[in-house]
This record gives structure tokens, C-alpha cells and sequence, in this order.
């Protein structure tokens, strides 16, 4: 079988990482990664029409992902999407990653919840698999020593896309004059002031800033942090696995739930892709 799996982001890349390695490992399937990052919606659109596979896999719910399962879908490609039926009240990911459901041929949940909502709506082939960052955190060599000595946070806020809410006064805060780490915001409408904020918070020597960072590095920076605020998903998908206290800003995450899993959701995704019928 010859699938396409698509990333838009390095985010989504992260929660990807465990199953790409486990398909590839896999005789069954010829695997074709594409990474559009840092691309509009017109370039990701334009990049997947000359995609041949039997299946494309995408995650979530960014419009880097619509761009590519809209492209899909008009070639005929059916889609497996990971994370469909959550919610997120505060943000414009929320309409996206439904119009993804609608578009998908089979439909990996990360939760009971999200299940109930695609079944609850009609869709077939949902299958409840957990969140495949789990799978990454549990089984891939990620951790490192401490590498900051002193106390720190580590922040990543975006703006509320649903309204244009930015609340970076609450953030700072949050940090209360504590070492801070920020990852810098995703190019969402209204980011761009997020991250004028930020610089010029770290001119201070109040804290420094990050353009990006591999996945590993990301989760070993936030599992040695003392608090971590903002309102990245990473605060309910990531970070309650590895024990990190976290202090969520508005209302961008609401309606998310912790996903359901056990570190095996990747192997799940594999099989029922191997074994279903298309």
C-alpha cells in the first residue's frame, strides 16, 4: 500500500513522528512524507495535487491540513485523519478540523468523546485509537539532563483565532518575574502582535525566545520547567503524560479533553489501515 502522510507544521510533525517510523519499519507500505511547513494554503493546495497514493494520513485541524485534504479529496485520495470530533471553542481550528472529518474516509479519535461526536453525526469507520504523541513520549529516547539549571517556565500562547483575543497581559502574569521560555506563536491572524510582546519582554533579560525546536528538545525543555502556561494543545496532549503542571490562558483549548491512550495508539492506526478495505 502506498501512502502519503502530510504534515503542515512541525507541531503536527511531532505527533506524527511515532507512527511514520512504525510504517516505515512495516513491509506492507510504501510511505511518502510531505512536509508543508511554513506554507500558505494556496502553496499546500497547489504542492498535493500531484500526490499518487492509495491513502493520505493527516492530524488535526490546521488550515495547512485543510489546504491538503480539500486537494485530496478532489483527486479521489482517500483520507485518514487523525484527531477529528475535538473541540476548540476559542479557536477558527475548530470549523477546519470538522470540514476534515467530512472529507475523510476513516477517522482515528483520540478520545471517547470525540467518538461519541463523529459517530453521533453519522460518520463510519471511526476508530478510537488515542493520541500518537503518547506512543512518542512512552517509547522514543527523548529525555536529556537538565540543561537549565535555574527554576524556569516555558510559555506558548497563541492568539484566540474565534475572536482575535490576546491576553498576553495574564501571561506575563503567569510568569510572575520567573525565568521564562517561549516558544514563539504560529502564524494564526493576530500572532504577529504575540510575538512583538515577546521580544520585547526579552530585551529585558526576562527570558529568550524560540523560533522552533525539534520534538524531542521541545519535550525534554517542558518536562524539567516548573510550570507551563499558555494554551498550546501540548498542555493537555503532552504535558499530562509527563507529570508537567501547566497554567492554561483563555479559552482558545476549550472543549479539548485529555486524550484517551496507553502508548499504543500508532500501532492501532497501522493495523486498521493495513486491514480495511478501501
Amino acid at each position: 500500500m502506498k501512502i502519503c502522510i502530510i504534515t503542515g507544521s512541525r507541531a503536527d510533525y511531532g505527533i506524527l513522528e511515532w507512527p511514520i517510523k512504525l510504517l516505515k519499519e512495516d513491509e506492507f507500505f510504501h510511505v511518502e512524507v510531505r512536509r508543508m511547513w511554513d506554507e500558505g494554503y494556496e502553496s499546500v493546495f497547489r504542492h498535493c495535487r500531484d500526490i499518487h497514493a492509495d491513502i493520505a494520513l493527516v492530524l488535526g485541524d490546521r488550515f495547512e491540513i485543510l489546504a491538503a485534504a480539500t486537494s485530496l479529496h478532489l483527486k479521489r485520495i482517500p483520507i485518514a485523519h487523525i484527531g477529528g470530533g475535538d473541540v476548540t471553542e476559542g479557536s477558527y481550528d475548530d470549523a477546519m478540523r470538522d470540514a476534515i472529518s467530512r472529507m475523510a474516509t476513516i477517522h482515528f479519535v483520540t478520545s471517547t468523546s470525540a467518538m461519541a461526536r463523529l459517530t453521533h453525526a453519522g460518520y463510519r469507520n471511526v476508530h478510537l485509537v488515542g493520541s500518537p504523541g503518547i506512543d512518542y513520549i512512552k517509547h522514543a529516547d527523548w529525555k536529556r539532563e537538565r540543561n537549565i539549571q535555574s527554576p524556569y517556565v516555558v510559555v506558548s500562547y497563541q492568539a484566540e483565532t474565534i475572536d482575535g483575543t490576546i491576553e498576553m497581559e495574564k501571561v506575563f502574569e503567569a510568569i510572575d518575574g520567573r525565568d521564562a521560555h517561549f516558544i514563539l506563536p504560529n502564524p494564526d491572524q493576530g500572532n504577529e502582535k504575540i510575538e512583538q510582546a515577546i521580544y520585547e519582554y526579552c530585551r529585558g533579560d526576562k527570558g529568550r525566545w524560540y523560533r522552533c525546536l525539534t520534538h524531542s528538545h521541545f519535550l525534554n525543555l517542558i518536562f524539567h520547567c516548573d510550570e507551563f502556561i499558555g494554551n498550546s494543545s501540548a498542555m493537555l496532549y503532552e504535558a499530562p503524560e509527563m507529570g508537567v503542571k501547566t497554567k492554561m490562558i483563555g479559552k482558545r483549548q476549550r472543549g479539548r479533553v485529555i486524550p484517551w491512550g496507553d502508548g499504543h495508539a500508532s500501532e492501532r492506526i497501522l493495523k486498521i489501515l493495513k486491514y480495511t478495505h478501501l
